[in-house]
């Protein structure tokens, strides 16, 4: 059973990725880390834009950054995110509290897509 304080923490966390830019966000970063510029043009959306939702992601505590010159780089926090999973098609895996989110590849385009469940299963 987890308390009032931890339920809130995970559901910010949820929030910060519960949003379809976000979640195209979270499969690029599982793929390596990625400065600002480079996410929105895989993205395809405007810089402005971008920065927006990874200071959500990072305000969360699902991000860091560092400088890079001028550019600032993107990655996930070491302490939740895990590289690699227990199958094949696992990308990386997303510990956001009791809940584990997990980034699997896609059979059909070779694009990693969400999978969520909750911690044991």
């Amino acid at each position: 059973m987890i308390d009032y304080q931890e339920a809130r923490r995970i559901a910010v966390m949820l929030a910060a990725v519960g949003e379809t830019t976000r979640m195209l966000i979270l499969h690029r970063l599982a793929e390596s880390p990625r400065n600002v510029g480079e996410l929105a043009e895989l993205i395809g959306i405007p810089m402005v834009n971008m920065s927006h939702h990874l200071g959500v992601m990072r305000q969360a505590g699902l991000l860091e950054d560092q400088k890079d010159g001028r550019k600032v780089v993107y990655r996930f926090r070491p302490e939740i995110y895990t590289p690699g999973g227990d199958a094949p098609d696992v990308v990386g895996t997303l510990q956001l509290g009791c809940y584990r989110l997990s980034i699997v590849k896609s059979e059909d385009s070779g694009k990693a897509k969400g999978k969520a469940g909750k911690k044991g299963e």
